[in-house]
């Protein structure tokens, strides 16, 4: 007689089946291999097999001889790229401009045909295309409830269901504002050192800021209400009448624009790093530390082949590294 199935795989398939009524998993996608599964959910390889066996045999999955276990329905086939900017990267000379110039030289090598836009509330997507995002406001909803692929630059994924279809290229910029404050000690004896923030409510600011005060923490935090040079001018003052030492702006825009203002106000000019190495900051000799541009480019594209290609497995998520570009100004 055979053993009674036990509670946990029980719950196990329930959930299997959830998953996939609720498009957890992609249609056409391949799924787990028994070794994944079992490694995964931490059962046996026998009882994994078992559990494929049964979801084949009830129509949830089907098997390709020599390539694995499979979704049944019809995996996404795209024609080509929306990439969707925001609208920064119209500024000549900015790091979103570089980045877009990047791309399009990238899916053209590629072989990717590629329609460039604006982020808008009233985007609307063909079936045919696959949406590729550069710091937008946020997803429309459309594409989550229809659960499509997209990917994202430079922005945390959602939570939940949507995260298991759309990828992510982004920059560790906690690390970033770390390697920051670790330059600033190494390389200076500065005993007021001064932080001129974006706006508070981004996170790219908030980890960058939230790196470089871990190690210096007694650094005094000024926001701008933007990343733009006007609003940084506007923030300036405040920083610059404490006479820091050393001055880490959270990018290279807010730098530009500390610099300016000092050299208005003829206040002393303090040491100053920056963050992006945007084209800006070899125009003003500014010590940074650099995304690195085409990296993010390159794994861009190479996601997107990827899922031009047929490629349904899970969200892909890269996280590179910043690093540092020495200059003048520290």
């Amino acid at each position: 007689m055979a053993r009674p199935r036990s509670q946990k795989v029980l719950e196990l398939k329930e959930k299997l089946v959830r998953r996939i009524e609720h498009g957890y998993y992609q249609p056409g996608s391949r799924f787990l291999s028994n070794r994944a599964l079992g490694q995964h959910f931490e059962i046996s390889y026998q009882t994994a097999d078992t559990l494929l066996r049964e979801l084949v045999a009830e129509g949830y999955l089907y098997r390709k001889p020599g390539s694995g276990t499979y979704l049944r329905g019809e995996a996404p086939k795209w024609k080509g790229v929306d990439l969707v900017l925001n609208e920064r990267a119209k500024r000549m000379g900015s790091f979103g401009s570089l980045l877009k110039d990047q791309l399009l030289e990238g899916f053209a090598k590629a072989g990717v045909a590629v329609r460039a836009r604006w982020d808008s509330s009233q985007l609307r997507f063909n079936a045919g295309s696959l949406p590729v995002f550069w710091e937008c406001q946020s997803l429309p909803q459309v594409l989550l409830d229809e659960g499509r692929y997209c990917v994202l630059i430079n922005q945390t994924p959602p939570k939940g269901l949507s995260a298991a279809y759309v990828d992510a290229v982004s920059v560790d910029d906690h690390s970033g504002g770390i390697a920051a404050g670790e330059l600033v000690r190494a390389r200076t004896r500065a005993k007021r050192v001064a932080v001129l923030g974006g706006p508070k409510s981004d996170q790219r600011c908030f980890d960058r800021v939230r790196g470089f005060t871990e190690i210096i923490p007694e650094a005094k935090v000024t926001y701008a209400r933007s990343w733009y040079y006007e609003d940084g001018i506007k923030a300036s003052d405040p920083v610059l009448n404490a006479k820091p030492d050393v001055v880490f702006c959270a990018n290279d825009r807010l730098a530009q624009a500390l610099l300016d203002r000092a050299l208005r106000i003829s206040s002393t000019i303090p040491k100053v790093i920056g963050f992006d190495d945007a084209p800006i900051a070899e125009q003003f000799n500014l010590t940074t530390i650099a995304m690195p541009w085409q990296e993010i480019a390159d794994n861009v594209v190479e996601v997107v082949q990827k899922r031009m290609s047929g490629d349904t497995s899970t969200a892909i998520t890269r996280i590179l590294a910043p690093r540092p570009v020495f200059r003048a100004t520290l």
